[in-house]
């Protein structure tokens, strides 16, 4: 596989608010491919952004080291 063919992927982790609170979300970029491979978001909320942002850093980390 030629490096111009293999996906140039990047998980991102962001903060979106939700009835008064805060929740996780985590993206997989292909940017090769210019798309989001995937998305998910945390069933969990949190009171603040800083905290639901910590919170998905260690849920990609956990990610990370199954994979």
């Amino acid at each position: 596989m030629t490096t111009e063919s293999r996906p140039q992927l990047k998980a991102f982790v962001q903060t979106a608010p939700q009835a008064g609170r805060y929740v996780w979300v985590i993206s997989l970029v292909d940017f090769g491919g210019q798309q989001i491979r995937r998305t998910i978001v945390s069933d969990d909320t949190f009171t603040t952004s800083d905290a639901a942002r910590v919170a998905g850093d260690a849920e990609l980390k956990a990610m990370a080291a199954d994979h």
